[in-house]
């Protein structure tokens, strides 16, 4: 109590019904990154189920609280930092919290590419084996991922000598304008991602952050060291749009 005139210190809360609203506004945002595969862009595939039942629990609160919210109004209840006429104070802060989806529904980020792969440049490039590997006997071009490219060149190139494959990614530059197909990995969200590219020869550089299928045949000796990207020496660059799935 204060000893001016005896009232309590309050600190303004939110009440039930915009707390609700808020917590559906969210809630819609995750269901609509579930289904339109834009979740894709911040973490890994097997994420889409639990995104999704995310944000319908979320919806479901929402309704339980402006239920709530209207039924303690109809019976004049009082929520904290309500004055009895659903009118509690907002702090600001709170609404921080639509900023993200604001961002997703209004802005929609793009997938990660060149800026933070150029900036990445230089750094180590050492690749795990792959769970599994592509066959590649035969004459016939075979699609191949860029880490498992980049592996292959590591473990001494043998396995890439004389055959024509296929790499798929976005294209990124160096300081020297060099270009590369590059791709990117995360081990669980964008925050995690980490760049893999494979130096192009012989082929003229198509756009930053296109997305290119290079075919042509490895390099031999380039990216045995782990320090430098291996290469690829290009029978054919198609440009093509973006897939769903940008990480591999």
């Amino acid at each position: 109590m204060s000893g001016s005139g005896g009232r309590r210190l309050r600190t303004p809360s939110m009440t039930r019904p915009t707390q609700g609203l808020l917590m559906a506004f969210l809630g819609a945002v995750l269901v609509r990154l579930a289904f339109t595969d834009d979740y894709l862009r911040y973490v890994t595939a097997w994420m889409k189920w639990p995104i999704l039942v995310s944000g319908v629990l979320l919806v479901g609160l929402a309704v339980g609280l402006v239920l709530s919210g209207h039924e303690k109004h109809d019976g004049h209840g009082h929520d904290d930092g309500d004055d009895g006429h659903g009118h509690g104070g907002i702090p600001l802060v709170t609404w921080l919290l639509v900023l993200p989806g604001l961002v997703t529904f209004v802005i929609s980020p793009p997938q990660l590419g060149s800026y933070l792969a150029e900036r990445r440049a230089g750094e180590a490039q050492t690749v795990a084996e792959p769970a599994s590997l592509t066959d590649l006997e035969g004459d016939e071009v075979v699609p191949v991922d860029v880490t498992e490219f980049i592996w292959r060149a590591q473990d001494g190139g043998t396995t890439l000598e004389d055959q024509p494959v296929e790499l798929t990614g976005f294209v990124s530059y160096d300081q020297q304008e060099n270009w590369y197909v590059t791709r990117m990995t995360i081990g669980c969200c964008a925050a995690d991602a980490i760049s893999y590219q494979v130096k192009v020869a012989d082929a003229d550089k198509p756009a930053r952050d296109q997305w290119v299928k290079v075919t042509g045949t490895y390099e031999t000796g380039s990216g045995t060291d782990g320090t430098n990207p291996p290469s690829i020496v290009a029978t054919g660059v198609e440009e093509i749009g973006a897939p769903t799935q940008t990480y591999e």
